[in-house]
Order: C-alpha cells, then sequence, then structure tokens
C-alpha cells in the first residue's frame, strides 16, 4: 500500500466503522434486533443493538486491512489500473454501511423482504465488479486466478472479459430474482454462485485449448509464464496466515469461562466472547436444578470446544438463553419473565451453590 493510498486507507477504514454509531440509538430500539436470517427470509438470530453495532464493524474492518495487506504484499510488483484498486477500497465499506444499515432500519420497524434486499446489493456488487473486470491485468491479488489466466496475458484478458460481460448479466437477472418466491431464493442464490464461478473457468480452458490447437501459444509458454511456481511470498503469507488462523481458532476453541456472582439484590452472569446478563432475584419465577443438563440447537451466540452462549432452541423450552459448559454438565434452569435462563459453571460443587443461592432468595 504505496503512500499516495494513505487518505483512502484512513477515509475507507472511517466509513466502515460508521454503523457503530447506531449503538447509540439503543433507547429507540427492541432490546434484542434481529441479525440473522435464515434460508427463507425467516429471522432465526437476535441480539442487543449495543453488542452487534459495536462488533461487527471493528470484525469488518479487520477484512478490510487483511484484503488491503494480502492486495499489496502477493502482488506488490504489479501495477494495477487505478480504478481496480480503488475498488478493493470501498467493498468491505459499503457491506458494512449496507448491512448495518437494513439490520438497523429492521429494528426500527421498517419491515422488508430480507432476501429481496440481499439480491439487490448482490446485483449492485455484480453489475460494479462486472465493469471493473476487464480493466485488471495479470495479477496474483485479484481477479479470476487460475493456471490458464495466470500463465498468458491472451488469456487472461479475454477471460476477463467474458466475466466481466456474465457478472453484468448475472446482476441484472437479480433485479427480477427479488420478485421470486421466497422458497425459491435458496435455489436461485446456489445457481447464481456456481455460474459466476464455473462459466469463467470452462471459458479460460476454451481459450487455452483453442490457442493450442491454432498454434498462437504452446504447453511450454504457458508452463514458463506460471507465476505461481516461484512465488515464496505467496506460499511465505499463506504459511503464516494457517499459522495465525490455527493459533486464534485453538484460543477461542479452548479458552474462556462463565462466572455467576451472587449480589445481595441481583446476580450477574459473566462469559468470556459473550455479553454480561444482570438479573434481580425478585425477576425469577421458577428454578430447577438440572443433573444431566440440557440440550439445543444454538441459533445466535457462541459455541466451542469449552463454552456454549447466547440464544438457543429445543423442544422443551422453545427458545432460551445459555450460558454454560459444553456437555452435558449439570446446570440452572431458571423462568425470567416468561423466558428461559439456563446456567452452568466449571464444577457441579458451583452450580449447587448457584441453585441453592438463588432458591433461598424467592423463597422469601
Amino acid at each position: 500500500m504505496n503512500k499516495n493510498n494513505k487518505g483512502k486507507r484512513i477515509l475507507s477504514s472511517i466509513v466502515t466503522l460508521l454503523p457503530m454509531l447506531f449503538a447509540l440509538c439503543g433507547k429507540w430500539l427492541p432490546e434484542e434486533i434481529a441479525v440473522h436470517w435464515g434460508a427463507h427470509g425467516t429471522a432465526n438470530g437476535f441480539a442487543s443493538s449495543a453488542s452487534f453495532f459495536l462488533t461487527m464493524p471493528p470484525i469488518l474492518l479487520a477484512v478490510h486491512w487483511l484484503c488491503l495487506v494480502l492486495a499489496t504484499v502477493i502482488d506488490k510488483k504489479n501495477e494495477q489500473n487505478k480504478k481496480v484498486t480503488g475498488l478493493i477500497f470501498w467493498i468491505i465499506p459499503t457491506i458494512s454501511l449496507f448491512c448495518c444499515g437494513i439490520v438497523f432500519a429492521i429494528a426500527l420497524g421498517y419491515t422488508a423482504n430480507i432476501l429481496s434486499v440481499a439480491f439487490l446489493l448482490l446485483a449492485v456488487m455484480f453489475i460494479v465488479i462486472g465493469n471493473y473486470m476487464p480493466k485488471t491485468t495479470r495479477n496474483l491479488a485479484m481477479g479470476i486466478k487460475i493456471k490458464w489466466t495466470l500463465s498468458s496475458d491472451e488469456n487472461w484478458r479475454a477471460t476477463h472479459r467474458f466475466a466481466g460481460k456474465l457478472y453484468v448479466i448475472l446482476g441484472i437477472l437479480c433485479l427480477p430474482a427479488m420478485l421470486l418466491p421466497e422458497k425459491a431464493f435458496p435455489i436461485a442464490t446456489l445457481a447464481l454462485i456456481l455460474l459466476c464461478a464455473a462459466l469463467p473457468v470452462v471459458y479460460s480452458y476454451r481459450f487455452y485449448r483453442k490457442q493450442l490447437s491454432e498454434g498462437t501459444a504452446t504447453k511450454e509458454e504457458y508452463e514458463a509464464e506460471n507465476p505461481m511456481k516461484n512465488q515464496k511470498t505467496v506460499a511465505l503469507v499463506s504459511v503464516i496466515l494457517a499459522v495465525v488462523l490455527a493459533i486464534v481458532v485453538a484460543f477461542l476453541m479452548l479458552t474462556g469461562d462463565v462466572e455467576t456472582t451472587l449480589g445481595e439484590a441481583s446476580f450477574t452472569v459473566k462469559a468470556d466472547f459473550w455479553e454480561d446478563l444482570t438479573l434481580r432475584y425478585e425477576e425469577v419465577d421458577a428454578i430447577e436444578y438440572r443433573a444431566a443438563g440440557v440440550n439445543g440447537e444454538r441459533i445466535w451466540g457462541y459455541g466451542s470446544a469449552r463454552l456454549l452462549l447466547g440464544h438457543f432452541e429445543n423442544d422443551e423450552f422453545g427458545a432460551y438463553t445459555r450460558y454454560t459448559y459444553t456437555g452435558n454438565r449439570p446446570c440452572v434452569v431458571m423462568t425470567v419473565d416468561q423466558r428461559t435462563v439456563v446456567i452452568g459453571a466449571r464444577n457441579e460443587e458451583t452450580v449447587k451453590g448457584i441453585y441453592e443461592r438463588i432458591l433461598a432468595e424467592i423463597s422469601q
């Protein structure tokens, strides 16, 4: 990332983080807002507005900077079209504004077919990227990077001209697809993904075979031009990213604790990687000790080899909130204002202590 792009890096980062301001509007929003929707457009994931708007933009910012760094490190010697490099700076900020804006609008009560909105975003992205594709030059950072395009400038240009037209057509097709029945959306999405991924590869291979048959290129020339043969930098970056990813995944999967602090009038459940929960004893309508734990499917929350946190669902409780360790460990099941809350701890003795203390408080 050269010095000339310093202003773009700063501005695009600020734009990516702008949706964090939505967290200031919590008093106008419900306690929980929809943040995830299933294949048929039904909301199946919820979170507090503060937790969503304060975490999602920073996550997208990390992805944004990862893309910028990789685009520079992997192909730092390539002189790319300025309009193309400019596009890299604004993809993630646009996604941040659009997606967080839709979540905010729906939380305010504006109804929307979320799948149609998603197809609208997809249409815009297809059309924009399709217009930029023919402007790219052969590189390892962006574009359709397969053996034949990376080995020939002619193949690269031909494939990306074809892909540019294809993406624009797919983008236009997304617009009438917004009117499809909800059940058809998963099929339409899969079809679009397969078309945009497979057709350029087929075209590139056919162009390669055509060049061989016409004698305008040889296998030896393609092999000699293959830039992946001696890409030590790419291999090194890939190894480093794999190691970092493995460390992060291991940390998230194997660490974290749930701790319940029992006060005089209320108790607080603190969990790593998830928002804290504070309840007054008088809010607890019923309590039960479960020696064998409870089961359930995670709707929206955090799950690892150690912890199960957030919003879950099962046949017995319907939707419920969970703060437990994994496995069928003892837990406390409480009914709080017609909703179920499940709390666990590291050992059976601690769980029994929590149960007995809360039971004593609500029995008074």
